[in-house]
């Protein structure tokens, strides 16, 4: 087991910074997981520390030590790609086995040590077959055990699982989490799907065009947004973010209000000081669907779409302008609603009205995109 550190680290193709001064302590046995849009940068972070990159800058650290000139087969670490990287011919036994003989381990022991995988794996009665008579999870847990054998320090995941079905998937990740409580062994793992990240990581990294923009645990990735690009990332379905205008507040003239649409929110002493302290005249709402209902609410929307998922449905709402200041918000900006399956369902078209209390709105300044504090 060892920790991974990343230490101002950058890397540059050509113009473009892939990884923009990256700084990032990843402790001992946990599972921490990159994840960000394409092109985000966490595959190349991956690679940075399996060193199939170079850093342009900065360093990277292993258990304290510099490895950023070290070569990849001294590093200690096992890595499993997205595409399985099997060999066709071989069976799953001599697949397992490969990484040990190329180190020239004695084929008895060589032998015990695969069993072993493949059983904690749960391929005990498949080490004789080949990869083209697998299903993909089946391939993915060999490339897995194939990386275990090894006993490596840290392992890297790159997007292992995008090419399994949605149903394999979820038995996949509830299989990694495991593998991952019993060895109790450094993971970073690399996805773009926000879903992977918060159900597997202990804590996760989200990434945006080079830059790291929040670390934490899921849930105070999730309940605490630190600018409006985690707010819109994280979550399924998104956060809705909506512009509203500040009213209100201003030389004692009544109470701050947030107005969106055709209503507004009155805000708590606590709330309406940070707004004030911010001395914006518009602010950025989020506000997750599930915190977002049918009511006796001041913001009226349409209905424009009613997807069901048999357990909840997510009703799609175009907010109503104001009149006659259409400029307090975009016309027809959209948002989500997670209703319960067992509440009476609007109709297409139909015109609600929208509930959400204060205490679960995230504010943000639309300029930069920060969190107000």
């Amino acid at each position: 087991m060892a920790a991974v550190t990343f230490v101002e680290t950058t890397k540059m193709f050509g113009d473009v910074a892939a990884l923009d001064r990256l700084s990032l302590d990843i402790a001992d046995g946990e599972f921490l997981v990159l994840v960000g849009p394409s092109g985000c940068g966490k595959s190349t972070a991956l690679r940075i520390i399996a060193g199939l990159e170079t850093a342009t800058s900065g360093a990277l650290l292993i258990d304290g030590d510099d490895v950023t000139d070290v070569e990849p087969q001294d590093r200690d670490l096992a890595m499993v790609f997205q595409s399985y990287a099997l060999y066709p011919h071989k069976t799953v036994r001599q697949n397992i086995e490969f990484p040990l003989k190329s180190r020239k381990v004695p084929a008895e022991q060589r032998r015990a040590e695969a069993e072993v995988a493949a059983t904690l794996l749960g391929l005990g009665e498949l080490l004789e077959r080949r990869p083209g008579q697998l299903s993909g999870g089946q391939r993915q847990r060999v490339a897995l055990a194939r990386a275990l054998v090894r006993k490596p320090a840290v392992f890297l995941m790159d997007e292992p699982l995008s090419n399994l079905d949605a149903k394999t998937r979820v038995q996949t990740r509830a299989e990694l989490s495991d593998l991952h409580a019993t060895l109790g062994a450094t993971f970073i793992y690399v996805t773009h799907d926000q879903v992977e990240a918060m159900t597997m990581g202990t804590r996760i990294a989200v990434m945006s065009d080079g830059r790291l923009q929040q670390v934490g645990t899921p849930d105070e990735v999730y309940d605490r947004p630190e600018n409006l690009f985690v707010a819109g990332f994280i979550g399924s379905p998104p956060m809705n973010i909506v512009t509203a205008t500040v009213t209100g507040g201003a030389d004692g003239a009544g109470p701050v209000q947030l107005r969106i649409g055709t209503g507004g929110f009155e805000l708590p002493a606590e709330i309406a000081a940070v707004v004030a302290e911010s001395g914006l005249d518009e602010v950025a709402v989020g506000i997750r669907p599930e915190y977002l209902r049918l009511g006796e609410g001041p913001i009226t929307a349409t209905v424009r779409t009613v997807e069901s998922l048999g357990h909840e449905r997510h009703l799609i709402c175009e907010l109503a302008g104001t009149d006659p200041n259409p400029e307090d918000v975009q016309p027809g900006a959209l948002v989500i609603i997670r209703q319960s399956a067992e509440d009476p369902a609007p109709q297409m078209s139909e015109t609600v009205h929208l509930v959400a209390e204060a205490r679960y709105l995230h504010l943000f300044d639309p300029g930069t995109g920060a969190r107000l504090a």
